[in-house]
């Protein structure tokens, strides 16, 4: 499955302000094949949520649209689209008492008729879908019991649930521990590669994105969207300029002949004597 950004913008309209400003300073354009893992990275407030709402016609674009398969989003009747696309937003503890399991088979919704419940298949879907996110063991936990990684890990199985074929994430591992933005990261790569499935995922961390990403999007305020393979956009000279902050890119192969790439802020060395 294949998704296509085609001259994407957005702005958002107010009554007070008669003139509108674009939200990005040239138009988004990018193509995501089947199996493939797109970071879209940046600072704070560079319009990267709005960003996939857009994708997924959450928001309406005010210009430009989103493709799938070359068939324009907003024709694609609504259940035939959250069947083939998956959207996990950013983990916010519950404020009911939801069960893991129940939180799960919500995401069978596009299947289940509003005058039924869900089906003992839906129950057997929504395990499995938790097995594929390595959680099955918290199936009858409270979400408040969980932790916030675990949450995240439901959240993402309450999507596969409905076997999509494009899974787009909203920094997933934002406020977790390392332990758990490992796992998660570790699951979102074999979800791509295994299952071949196509990934978004929103990013504030640079590491992540040479982890997981193909493709990079990297957006910021008043810079034009850089896009294309890793190693391509995230150079040293584009990092400081889009983030205001001066990073060295680093390159270590260890004993166990592992190759470690990563961006480090030159502020966190110590000078040499």
């Amino acid at each position: 499955m294949k998704i296509d950004v085609v001259n994407g913008n957005f702005f958002y309209a107010s009554k007070k302000i008669k003139s509108t400003a674009f939200l990005y300073e040239q138009d988004i354009n990018f193509t995501l094949n089947s199996g493939e893992i797109l970071a879209i990275l940046g600072p704070n407030g560079a319009g990267k949520t709005t960003l996939l709402k857009c994708i997924t016609g959450l928001h309406p674009w005010k210009k430009g649209q989103t493709l799938i398969d070359d068939v324009e989003l907003t024709t694609i009747p609504y259940q035939t689209l959250w069947k083939r696309i998956g959207y996990v937003p950013q983990a916010h503890k519950m404020v009911f008492g939801f069960s893991i399991e129940e939180l799960v088979v919500m995401g069978r919704a596009p299947y289940i008729s509003s005058i039924s419940k869900p089906k003992a298949e839906d129950y057997k879907l929504a395990y499995e879908a938790l097995e594929k996110v390595g959680i099955a063991n918290l199936a009858q936990k409270s979400c408040n019991e969980v932790s916030g990684g675990e949450l995240q890990l439901a959240l993402i199985a309450r999507t596969l649930v409905s076997d999509p074929q494009i899974l787009i994430l909203d920094e997933p591992e934002s406020h977790l521990d390392i332990q758990k933005q490992v796992t998660i990261l570790q699951v979102i790569k074999r979800l791509a590669k295994e299952h071949g499935i196509s990934c978004i995922i929103n990013t504030h961390y640079p590491n992540h994105a040479f982890y997981l990403a193909d493709q990079v999007l990297m957006i910021a305020k008043n810079q034009a969207p850089l896009y294309g393979p890793v190693d391509d956009v995230m150079t040293e000279q584009n990092m400081q300029k889009y983030f205001q902050l001066e990073l060295e890119k680093i390159a270590y192969e260890s004993k166990k002949q592992l190759l470690f790439e990563t961006l480090v802020p030159t502020a966190f060395a110590t000078l040499i004597k």
